[in-house]
C-alpha cells in the first residue's frame, strides 16, 4: 500500500469512529470555544464539553474523561502544562493536543517535553486540525505545518516531513522510550523509571526500531539524539 492509499485508509477508519472519539475544547475565549465546539460538532465529532478556564478544564477532564483535549496554551500560560501533568502522573489516557496563538520558545520547549501529542498553531486551518485528531487518536504524534514554521522562526532545526512520518507512528509511551534512550538510559533503567519489566522495556525498543524502520535497537540511540527536541 502506498502513502496516499495509506493515508486515504486512516481517514476512511477514522470517519467511522470519530464518534466515538470524546473531545473537550478548552480555549481561552469564549466566542472562540463556542465556534470551534459547533465546527466539530458539524463534522460528525463527539464534542463532549468546553472550558475556558483552567479550574474548569481540569473538572470536567476529571469528570468526563474525554479521550482528546484541545487545550490552548493561552487558557492559562504555563499552569495548562500541570493539567497535563497531572494526568500522567494519574495515568488516565487522555490525549492533549496544544493550541497555540502567542507562543514563545521556553513555552513551545516545555509542551514538547511535558506530553502532548498534537500541536497547532494559529495559522493553520481546520484540514491541519482535522489530520492531527486522526493521528493522535491512532496514539501517534502530530506537528502541523504552521507549528512547524513556528519552530523553524525559533531557530529551531526543523525535522523533515519523512521524520514526521516516522514519529507519528510512535505511540505516547513509545517517544517517552526514545527521549530516555536519547537521554542515555539502558533497558534496566527504562523498566526502573516507568515501572515495567525488563522484557517489556526491551519489547518497546524493538516496536519502536520497527515503527521507524531501523535496522536494529543499536540505531535508536542516535536517531533518538537527531529528534530529541520533538519527543
Amino acid at each position: 500500500m502506498n502513502e496516499l492509499d495509506s493515508g486515504q485508509e486512516i481517514t476512511k477508519k477514522f470517519a467511522i469512529r470519530r464518534r466515538d472519539f470524546s473531545i473537550l475544547v478548552a480555549q481561552s475565549e469564549l466566542f472562540n470555544c463556542e465556534v470551534l465546539s459547533q465546527l466539530l460538532k458539524e463534522q460528525g465529532y463527539n464534542v463532549v464539553g468546553r472550558a475556558v478556564e483552567m479550574e474548569d478544564t481540569l473538572q470536567q477532564i476529571r469528570v468526563k474523561r474525554p479521550q482528546c483535549v484541545i487545550l490552548e496554551s493561552e487558557i492559562s500560560g504555563q499552569q495548562s502544562f500541570d493539567i497535563v501533568e497531572e494526568m500522567r502522573q494519574s495515568n488516565q489516557d487522555t490525549k492533549f493536543i496544544l493550541y497555540t496563538r502567542h507562543a514563545d520558545m521556553r513555552m513551545v520547549a516545555s509542551a514538547m517535553q511535558i506530553g502532548f501529542l498534537g500541536f497547532l498553531y494559529a495559522t493553520d486551518g481546520l484540514d491541519e486540525l482535522y489530520r492531527c485528531f486522526q493521528i493522535v487518536s491512532n496514539g501517534g504524534c502530530y506537528y502541523s505545518n504552521g507549528f512547524m514554521k513556528l519552530l523553524k522562526n525559533f531557530g529551531v532545526e526543523v525535522i523533515s516531513d519523512t521524520t514526521r512520518a516516522e514519529l507519528s507512528r510512535l505511540t505516547g509511551r513509545e517517544r517517552e522510550v526514545l527521549r530516555m534512550i536519547a537521554n542515555g538510559h539502558t533497558a534496566n533503567e527504562i523498566a526502573d523509571e516507568l515501572g515495567i519489566s525488563y522484557r517489556t522495556a526491551v519489547n518497546h525498543k524493538a516496536h519502536i526500531a520497527k515503527k521507524l524502520e531501523l535496522s536494529s535497537c543499536r540505531q535508536l540511540p542516535r536517531y533518538g539524539i537527531a529528534v530529541k527536541s520533538y519527543l
